[in-house]
């Protein structure tokens, strides 16, 4: 793993660097992006679309709507015996003060889903867990939180009771939440997860999405986005605060050497349809002999307080990968082709059209 692994904790804004000449020219390379673009097809993320090239292989990342959210697509028959794992499991953990850590299983969205609720650990009653398991068709959907927290009595005590809030607020999702194929754009608000469609026209949920690519292709080749709402947008979340503390992080330690191979092939602000954030291209230095340079780029936004289209954004793109493990493959794409690429697929993300949005849209 390369120090600070992305070039978030690496680039130098500060240092004198060669930018590469040929970064934004135009040659017969980047002829095979183009013939990789040649048929594509759209996803859905969250709130937004993004056009990717017909032979690219999708892998979905954590995602939430309030909790986590976990999607497992043709495993409905496994629902079942996940339900009585888990009461088995709280049943079987002896408490200081209750018969068990179980606390009660209620009525999910369906006969066939459930959601179980049980102390966090042996020793407290001021704290929960709950855990939502849904079957829709032939796919299994589960929320799970481990830790949350018992409104307190007026004497001080703990509101056993209190954790149903939990429950409504899990089932709430539940109740929105339906199977979605891949191919499937909803022309309904809501929020796209893997296999599923949450529909829900407004903020009421916080909301993160991540979402993979991979690429045939060129198989060292991975572009990811993550997307958040946030409620509380922060500079110290931005691409350009990151470099700054990245740079004296690097200067205070004894990377400077390795750092000095960085080149930076171009940086600076960036709108991404809505998002309005900062990118960055680098080709990163070996870190051994035997190992190659590669690229990472990078972009961010912080967002806007509590608009949904308008989420904290983290997008990259990265050669040289093997599995998960980054600068251990030689590149497949040149520097031209790696921004040829980035362009084409930051240029196709927008929010998802929906029927309210026309609607409202129509004038009277």
């Amino acid at each position: 793993m390369r120090p600070g692994n992305l070039i978030a904790s690496c680039l130098l804004a500060t240092i004198t660097m060669t930018c590469h000449a040929g970064l934004f020219s135009r040659d017969d390379s980047q002829a095979r992006i183009e013939a990789l673009f040649k048929e594509t097809r759209p996803v859905c993320f969250g709130r937004f679309i993004i056009d990717i090239p017909a032979t690219a292989e999708v892998a979905w990342g954590p995602s939430a709507v309030d909790y986590d959210i976990v999607s497992y697509p043709g495993q409905g028959y496994k629902i079942p015996a996940q339900i009585n794992s888990m009461e088995k499991e709280l049943k079987d953990d002896k408490h200081l003060s209750e018969p068990s850590t179980y606390i009660g299983t209620f009525n999910g969205t369906n006969p066939e889903s459930k959601i179980v609720v049980g102390y966090s650990s042996f020793m407290t009653t001021g704290l929960v867990q709950i855990h939502s398991y849904v079957r829709l068709d032939k796919n299994a959907f589960s929320q799970s939180v481990k830790s949350l927290p018992l409104a307190d009595l007026p004497d001080g005590k703990d509101d056993k009771t209190s954790y149903k809030k939990y429950v409504s607020n899990m089932l709430e999702v539940a109740n929105h939440l339906r199977v979605r194929d891949e191919s499937e754009i909803p022309s309904e608000s809501g929020i796209c997860i893997e296999a599923g469609f949450v529909s829900v026209p407004d903020e009421r949920f916080h909301e993160t999405t991540s979402i993979g690519f991979r690429f045939p292709e060129y198989p060292d080749i991975r572009f990811s986005i993550r997307t958040s709402k946030t409620d509380s947008p922060s500079q110290k979340d931005s691409l350009e605060y990151s470099l700054k503390a990245g740079q004296e992080n690097f200067i205070a330690s004894a990377f400077v050497r390795w750092l000095l191979g960085l080149k930076i092939l171009h940086q600076g602000p960036r709108q991404v349809g809505d998002w309005v954030g900062y990118e960055a291209f680098v080709r990163m230095p070996p870190e051994s002999d035997n190992q190659p340079s590669t690229h990472e780029f990078h972009f961010k936004s912080i967002g806007k307080a509590r608009d949904i289209l308008r989420p904290y954004v983290d997008m990259e793109l990265s050669s040289g990968v093997s599995g998960n493990t980054r600068g251990v493959e030689e590149p497949s794409l040149s520097n031209d082709e790696m921004t040829a690429l980035w362009n084409r697929l930051a240029a196709t993300i927008r929010a998802r059209p929906t029927r309210e949005a026309s609607q409202a849209a129509t004038p009277y």
